[in-house]
């Protein structure tokens, strides 16, 4: 009991004196319980100092309790958060592809990820760990995958204030920028929907601040109120509603190549409208529209299409536009056969697909060598002997301007990756159902799946819920490499340095369905 209450006690000043609580830490013996406590407190107080030895110390405690542990989300989430925490206390220029601070990014994925995705985390738990991975995806460039984790963890948890005071801060930073350059952003999102979004998250913050200042402390409490007082003072605009389920579908999950779009758009059936505004050309350039626009139609339908097919199959009990014309022998293990779930897979296939399209795509733009034969895994570089990873001097120049949508799509390529030292990447799950269902045979059952297993190793069984959350989440992912993708062209665009001699001139594009007479 005494050491409960020394426990709560540290704790409790930790919120009140930080170094106070650091300098007591010594207080705690070495049970597990105690040393759990050590380290929180370590992580959360040097943090709050700049304290990096605290830091490190909470960290080594905490990787070693894992070492002796079963699977814990409460000991993924801390970890997480130390190395979140070591990660932004960097001092100096920082690598955005390499280096110890890059290196904790990964390895909080990774933590997070356990924790928001084991079936033993509590929903509050889950909940901060989506909204902290929705942080550490925001502090690497990857914006509307954190937007994606703010929403989910207000599912996960509806009064999770945390996780809307994030979204809306963000959502606010970014009508911020598409109006200071609307003819750059206009493709980007509807301002409009986007400031009647952060008008809902205030007041569900307002509903939640106790939520709020028991996640975070009390500290966060006044920006809040400056939040909410914010997104009161903005214009209010009347939203209609959305009546075609597939359209409901894609709103709902925020699944349209376009921020927010209104319900206008909508019912117009427009709602990826996601391109490049314009393309910087020069007298030597080839003639003709660039081939960069016809390789963004092409991801931009390819996209379309598997988020379409994936609603068509989605539920089960209702009919889809495709003819099951096919007779199946039962495998007696509860396996599902037809179109509806080749068409599931296909799905999951054609959006993971996206990724490598966008790969010859930059590497095109960025006239790599052969650039019609890279994949998203080849396009970074390559590994040499002795096991070290080179990366392309192209690729690394980029990176080092700063140009935020490579540097968001080269962390989703490390999240892809799976190697002993490193662990496995909280995507390398996308990667290999798309590799399953392309080489192999990809089975889904809707009941006992855990207990079939392949002798020849070539049938892959997987559980029919499993794999559509797989799909959508897979869909999210093909919507913000587009998204990124975009994000590179334009920054590098923007910083494209200016020729002395020449004639240079921006070029834009006019639209497709205008020029074939689509439109009345």
């Amino acid at each position: 009991m005494e050491r409960r209450s020394l426990i709560e006690e540290l704790h409790a000043l930790a919120d009140e004196d930080p170094a106070a609580a650091l300098a007591r830490i010594r207080e705690l013996g070495d049970s597990p319980e105690e040393a759990f406590a050590s380290a929180a407190i370590l992580i959360d107080c040097g943090g709050y100092l700049g304290n990096s030895i605290a830091i490190n110390r909470g960290v080594e405690i905490l990787e070693e309790l894992r070492k002796n542990a079963e699977p814990d989300p409460g000991l993924a989430y801390n970890l997480a958060n130390g190395l979140q925490t070591r990660a932004r206390l960097v001092y100096g220029p920082c690598s955005p592809y390499f280096g110890q601070s890059f290196e904790d990014h990964f390895q909080a994925r990774i933590r997070f990820g356990e924790a928001a995705r084991s079936p033993h985390a509590p929903f509050d738990l889950a909940s901060q760990a989506l909204t902290n991975m929705g942080t550490l995806l925001q502090d690497t460039s990857r914006w509307i995958e954190a937007l994606d984790h703010f929403r989910e963890a207000q599912n996960v948890y509806p009064q999770n204030a945390v996780a809307m005071l994030k979204e809306l801060t963000l959502l606010q930073k970014l009508g911020e920028l598409f109006q200071s350059d609307p003819h750059r952003y206009r493709c980007y999102g509807h301002i409009p929907t986007i400031v009647d979004r952060i008008r809902t998250l205030a007041g569900n913050i307002e509903r939640n601040l106790g939520t709020l200042t028991a996640f975070s402390g009390t500290a966060a409490l006044l920006f809040a109120q400056q939040q909410i007082a914010m997104a009161k003072a903005l214009p209010s605009s009347s939203q209609g509603t959305i009546d075609k389920p597939y359209f409901q579908f894609v709103s709902k999950n925020q699944l349209a190549l376009f921020l927010h779009c209104s319900a206008e758009g909508f019912e117009a059936g427009i709602f990826d409208v996601l391109t490049i505004p314009t393309i910087t050309r020069t007298m030597d350039d080839e003639d003709g529209v660039p081939e960069i626009y016809a390789m963004l139609n092409v991801m931009k339908a390819d996209f379309a299409f598997a988020r379409q097919v994936y609603f068509e199959v989605l539920e089960d009990d209702t009919d889809t536009p495709y003819f099951e014309t096919t007779t199946h022998g039962d495998t007696l293990d509860y396996a599902l056969y037809g179109v509806r779930y080749s068409a599931l897979t296909s799905a999951q296939r054609i959006a993971f697909d996206i990724l490598d399209k966008v790969a010859v795509a930059i590497a095109c733009y960025l006239k790599i060598p052969k650039a019609h034969k890279v994949s998203f895994a080849t396009l970074w570089g390559r590994t040499e002997k002795g096991g070290s990873f080179r990366i392309h001097d192209e690729i690394a120049r980029c990176l080092a301007k700063g140009n935020f949508g490579l540097i968001a799509l080269h962390n989703i390529f490390h999240d892809m990756s799976s190697d002993k030292s490193r662990g496995v990447g909280i995507m390398e799950a996308h990667k290999s159902y798309r590799n399953s269902s392309t080489h192999r045979f990809t089975v889904l059952h809707d009941f006992g799946k855990q207990e079939r297993k392949s002798p020849s190793l070539a049938v892959d069984h997987q559980d029919i819920m499993e794999f559509e959350r797989m799909t959508l989440d897979s869909l999210k992912l093909a919507r913000s490499v587009i998204f990124y993708f975009v994000d590179m062209i334009m920054f590098a665009e923007a910083t494209r340095p200016k020729r002395d001699g020449g004639i240079t001139v921006p070029m834009s594009v006019p639209d497709h369905a205008y020029i074939r007479g689509r439109y009345d």
